[in-house]
């Protein structure tokens, strides 16, 4: 287990890499994370700035305009006889208050252009949405295997939650997450504690180890179904703590051979044997 767990981490590490220099040039903020600063500290420029000029000897709504007016740069005239502390006042405001209003301004206009601020919508409402589910199903990996197995839940009546790296996978109406499963904040939002089952049906054995293996540890009682790609996963995912382990490669491949030798039946694709038509 150790042995798939450390190449996994030799495998992600140059991703890793990538990622922390993304968060490093970035500031380590989402776009609607530095809107959010960036209005926080240009309302409390606003606010110092008026304070100041009122303490300066300005009335509260004069001082309101003049500090909007020095932080936008359009720079009205000064009031008549303003003294040094007046101007080194509104030196300092401009150098602060200007560079504020640039950088919302900039964050604003890089998210319009982007689609950011409609992804960030859709992205609240739908975790509004999981965070209102009970009982549901979480499954991990939006490939084949996990299409057929969201398909088959549904049409059981069961609600489930989709995991994909992926961002620009079509789910529909589904309950969709985009990101890594492996890491635990993931699993959490699409609400790991309240659900009935976490099926993980990612592509990699060290992916779908370490799933099972954070599942577990956050919630001891859940009921786990892990995909094995290879025969070498089937102990480690149970040891890891999966209560169901499949093979689908062996399962397919066994039901091929049981068409293949029961030649009085066919299989329509979808698993179901009826008789052989007519040649």
């Amino acid at each position: 287990m150790k042995g798939v767990l450390g190449r996994r981490q030799a495998r992600q590490g140059p991703r890793l890499r990538r990622a922390s220099r993304r968060r490093l040039f970035s500031g380590g903020l989402e776009p609607v994370d530095r809107l959010v600063v960036g209005v926080t500290v240009l309302v409390f420029v606003l606010a110092a700035g008026t304070t100041g000029y009122v303490l300066l000897g300005l009335g509260a709504l004069d001082a309101l305009y003049q500090t909007v007016i020095t932080v936008s740069t359009v720079g009205y005239s000064d009031p008549a006889g303003v003294g040094a502390r007046y101007q080194l006042f509104t030196i300092a405001l401009i150098l602060l208050g200007t560079g504020t209003s640039l950088y919302t301004i900039g964050v604003v206009i890089e998210m319009l252009f982007e689609g950011r601020l409609d992804d960030h919508i859709r992205r609240r409402r739908m975790q509004r949405s999981i965070d209102s589910l009970s009982g549901h199903a979480v499954i991990c990996g939006y490939g084949q295997v996990g299409q057929a197995i969201a398909e088959a839940m549904i049409d059981a009546g069961t609600e489930v939650v989709l995991i994909d790296q992926d961002a620009d996978i079509d789910s529909g109406d589904l309950h969709m997450l985009s990101g890594d499963a492996t890491h635990d904040s993931t699993l959490q939002d699409a609400g790991i504690e309240r659900a009935s089952a976490l099926v993980v049906a990612l592509d990699s054995d060290a992916d779908n180890l370490y799933v099972a293996l954070s599942a577990r540890a956050l919630c001891p009682e859940l009921f786990i179904v892990a995909r094995a790609n290879s025969p070498e996963a089937l102990p480690k995912l149970r040891q890891a703590g999966a209560d169901r382990v499949i093979n689908p490669h062996q399962i397919g491949g066994a039901h091929m051979a049981a068409a293949a030798l029961r030649r009085d039946a066919t299989d329509d694709g979808a698993g179901q044997s009826g008789p052989a038509p007519s040649r």
